[in-house]
């Protein structure tokens, strides 16, 4: 019995060691998952920390702060004129601490004004049962219930069909389509009273139609909707999610056929509760958020922070207005405007925008311009600032024995282009009052005690660079580089070094002498020629505004060629032998004429020639040589009785029949680059055109006259202007006047009769001018008889 006792005591210590054993590794495994979930947390709290500093935003704030020190490192930035606003920044030797509980709100966190409007809205669209206003247009697929009593009982259900039109018994069809409620209603009303009489008439809406709208650009949800007709502009907006973040809030079109119907501003509707530009929408009617136009942040002691979109003209004070006006708190002596420089950089001003201070700032924003509001308790004293040309620009704490030296040394001056001459000293009074205050950096690092004056709370001193204050001195080269132009006037720098840069000669440079023009103290010219020997160059050093001058070889041309086509042996392209060689000697050149040539037509074009009377302003001469006429309402305007062609200009009329008689030596042409020959083939006949019974080509006879072809051609019409008749022969002579029609035709000739102008008169309008002078004059004779 004892065993057995003994047994089950054993067994019920293991069993309890068993069950304890799992208690307590239970218990360690659920403290083992607390501490690994919050080990997870405060990593995950650390990433999203570290991952938010690294964001960079349009609207991030200039200074970045390191959470873990609490030090403020200002971004290097240009403050090329501006005076800095309250902010702490690093010391030399110390590090300014005094930030305040209540700082702004990080601009990036800050939304686009308005946008919270349509955030969590769902799809909001007006319900079919309203009652729709007397100027409701109607459509295809409206309901339209007519209701008639009086001695007449009726009820008429219509629906406007796809043309636009309802049937109503006894009175027939109807065309409703774009006319309002109250329209139909008194249309109705008239039919109606042809057929029916002692009635009264109500109209109303019954089932009402849906249309297609497109909303497009910058929303949350782009596309097409079908909507009931009763869907107004704002509906619209709310169904699409409203703007998105770069969508404008300002200039938001309705597009109607192609035409902006209407433009919204929502502005006037959030803040003013102007709802009149609400309008209500057609089939077809497209809705336009274009991109957000420049836009300013604004944040601190201001009762709506965001960011709001200008419309042009805007100021600072402006902006206060538009934000919901500062609080009560608000330090508005002293705003802080964080602008984007010309250089890509930021830069700060500070404003006044008290109104009860003199000469409140009237600055106008501009795109991407940031404005902080400080509290009045966060306003700090005993700074200075540094910006330019220095290793450290930013703001420093300043005791009353601070002086320039120690803020030089603090922010630490750059190696390189550094204005030694002169640097500024903005100095702010307490009435708002600036004064600048030149410093000579040279003197003040020499030990000159008068240049290191005692800093002022407030004080800002800019470093200027060379560039920002020397002018840009410049040297010129023309000619015959392969760069000509100005170039950056360097040290020491030779008549060889600006060659080079110029990229070296052209191959038609006159490598003898160049040209240099110098212009000394007094503003005189002086020419200089310099050998342009490598030995030379290098030992003529240049000055400030030097022109540099590279002759073009005399008479150079590159590729001396002529064209030559049509009927010779071998046409094409020829590089001219020499500045001497003749049309006679080219045609030998091609290989002569072939057998169905006819050189007495051949056309020699020379380019040149129109381009000359150009540069001579022949054109010009002409147009004012042309007779002024007055109209019959005393305008004045001239007639243009020349007529100038280029092209026309450019042939050179030739006797080819002497140069080959005489094998060149009369008659010949020398031949200039560029200039087109070409030799036609035998004509068909003698061409008659113009006022003739039949204009074509007749068959050449030996002897005969122009009057013998024109009578071929079926002699004059009743508008020919026979004294106007032009014979022109194939070498581009012209024959005109008295004698023509007896003139011999030669082979590729051609004939050319004019129609006569004819002159209308007025014969009514003269004879009245006509008696009223007589009646003018009779009237005058018997005045006089009288006296």
């Amino acid at each position: 019995m004892r065993k057995v006792i003994l047994i089950l005591l054993l067994v019920i210590i293991l069993v309890s060691l068993s069950w304890f054993r799992e208690i307590i590794a239970q218990d360690l495994s659920h403290l083992k998952d607390k501490i690994n979930q919050s080990e997870i947390e405060l990593i995950n709290k650390y990433q999203t920390a570290g991952s938010s500093n690294s964001e960079t935003d349009y609207y991030k704030s200039p200074l970045e702060f390191d959470s873990a020190s609490s030090v403020a490192r200002p971004v290097q930035r240009d403050y090329s004129d501006s005076l800095f606003a309250d902010r702490t920044a690093p010391d030399s030797n110390r590090i300014l601490s005094a930030q305040s509980s209540r700082s702004p709100q990080p601009f990036e966190e800050l939304l686009p004004f308005g946008l919270k409007l349509f955030r969590g809205t769902g799809e909001i669209s007006p319900p079919d049962d309203i009652a729709a206003s007397g100027d409701y247009i109607l459509g295809p697929g409206d309901n339209i219930i007519v209701y008639l009593w009086g001695r007449v009982e009726k009820e008429y259900n219509l629906t406007v069909d796809r043309e636009g039109k309802v049937i109503i018994p006894k009175v027939g069809e109807l065309l409703v389509w774009g006319k309002t409620l109250e329209e139909f209603k008194a249309f109705v009303r008239k039919k109606m009273s042809a057929v029916y009489s002692e009635f009264e008439l109500n109209v109303s809406l019954g089932k009402i139609r849906s249309i297609r709208i497109y909303i497009t650009g910058e929303v949350n949800k782009p596309g097409a909707y079908t909507v009931s007709s009763l869907t107004s502009l704002f509906n619209a907006l709310y169904l699409a999610g409203g703007p998105n973040e770069n969508g404008s809030m300002r200039a938001i079109r309705l597009m109607r056929e192609g035409q902006c119907a209407a433009e919204v501003d929502l502005y006037k509707f959030l803040l003013e509760g102007d709802n009149s530009l609400d309008v209500r929408l057609r089939s077809g009617d497209a809705i336009f958020v274009p991109v957000a136009g420049a836009r300013v942040a604004i944040r601190g002691e201001i009762r709506r922070p965001a960011v709001y979109e200008l419309k042009g003209g805007e100021t600072a004070r402006g902006l206060l207005e538009l934000s919901g006006r500062p609080t009560a708190e608000a330090h508005l002596n002293r705003v802080m405007l964080e602008r984007i420089s010309g250089l890509n950089e930021w830069s700060v001003l500070d404003l006044n925008l008290n109104p009860a201070a003199p000469g409140t700032d009237s600055l106008v924003l501009k795109d991407g311009d940031r404005l902080t509001i400080y509290s009045i308790f966060e306003a700090k004293k005993n700074m200075v600032a540094v910006f330019g040309q220095v290793k450290h620009p930013g703001y420093y704490e300043r005791n009353d024995s601070t002086r320039i030296g120690d803020l030089i040394e603090r922010g630490t001056l750059q190696d390189y282009d550094v204005y030694y001459k002169r640097a500024n000293l903005f100095r702010r009074y307490a009435d708002w009052r600036t004064e600048i205050v030149p410093i000579d950096l040279n003197l003040l690092l020499q030990g000159d005690s008068a240049q290191n004056i005692v800093l002022q709370d407030r004080d800002s001193l800019h470093i200027y660079s060379i560039e920002d204050v020397d002018w840009d001195k410049r040297i010129s080269i023309e000619g015959e580089v392969k760069n000509p132009g100005q170039f950056k006037y360097y040290d020491r720098m030779s008549a060889f070094d600006l060659i080079f840069l110029a990229g070296s000669y052209t191959r038609s440079a006159s490598l003898l002498r160049g040209e240099l023009a110098r212009i000394d103290a007094n503003g005189k010219t002086n020419l200089l020629y310099v050998n342009l020997d490598e030995e030379s160059l290098r030992q003529t050093f240049l000055r400030e505004d030097d022109r540099l001058y590279i002759r073009q070889i005399p008479e150079w041309s590159m590729h001396r060629t002529v064209t030559i086509e049509g009927e010779v042996l071998y046409p094409g392209e020829y590089m001219l032998s020499g500045r001497e060689e003749t049309l006679y000697g080219l045609i030998h050149r091609s290989g002569g004429f072939t057998g169905n040539a006819f050189p007495n037509g051949l056309i020699l074009q020379r380019n040149s020639i129109g381009k000359n009377l150009q540069r001579l302003q022949v054109p010009k001469l002409l147009e004012k040589s042309s007779p002024v006429v007055e109209d019959s309402l005393g305008n004045l305007r001239r007639e243009m009785v020349y007529d100038y062609e280029l092209q026309s200009v450019n042939r050179v009329v030739i006797d080819m029949d002497i140069i080959m008689a005489s094998r060149g030596e009369e008659g010949n042409i020398v031949l200039a680059p560029g200039d087109y020959i070409y030799v036609p083939s035998i004509p068909s006949g003698i061409s008659v055109l113009g006022a003739v019974g039949s204009s074509g080509t007749i068959k050449y006879s030996d002897s005969r006259n122009v009057k013998h072809y024109i009578k071929r051609a079926g002699n004059f019409v009743s508008q020919s202007n026979k004294d106007g008749t032009q014979l022109i022969r194939a070498s581009g002579e012209v024959f005109s006047g008295s004698g023509v029609l007896n003139q011999r035709v030669e082979m590729g000739d051609i004939i050319v009769v004019p129609i006569k102008i004819k002159k209308e008169r007025d014969w009514t309008k003269t004879f009245t001018i006509a008696m009223s002078a007589t009646t003018s004059i009779l009237t005058t004779v018997l005045l006089i008889d009288k006296l």
